[in-house]
Parts: C-alpha cells; sequence; structure tokens
C-alpha cells in the first residue's frame, strides 16, 4: 500500500473512533489486534492487512468501503 494511502486510511480510522469515543485500546480488543499494532496504522506506518481492516471496520461498525471514503 503507497504509503500516502495508508496514512489516508489510518486518519479515517482515527477519525471514525474518536468520533464514537472509544479508545485505541477499546477499538485494538474489540477488533482482536495489540494496541501499538493500531495506534501504527492509525499514524501510516504499518502497512495494513485486508483482514486487519475487515476487523476495525466491524469493530466500529461500518462498511469495509467506509474505511477508504471520508
Amino acid at each position: 500500500m503507497y504509503l500516502e494511502t495508508q496514512r489516508a486510511i489510518g486518519a479515517r480510522i482515527r477519525a471514525l473512533r474518536e468520533a464514537r469515543t472509544i479508545t485505541q485500546t477499546q477499538l485494538a480488543i474489540v477488533a482482536g489486534l495489540s494496541r501499538p499494532t493500531l495506534a501504527n496504522y492509525e499514524a501510516g506506518r504499518q502497512t495494513m492487512t485486508v483482514r486487519a481492516l475487515d476487523a476495525i471496520a466491524r469493530a466500529l461498525g461500518v462498511a469495509l468501503r467506509d474505511l477508504f471514503n471520508s
């Protein structure tokens, strides 16, 4: 995934999480990820797998495509 796209998706995950007033730890637990991994995703520092993106979308209660749209 290109770095720009990775950062945009990470920012979208953060925005959706903050709109729901949940912490990184809370989202990570529900999505089955570690908090540091989620933090790296949100910051665009780590490449995301489709499986992880799907888990995050489900935990946020949105469709996977919503992580790609602002």
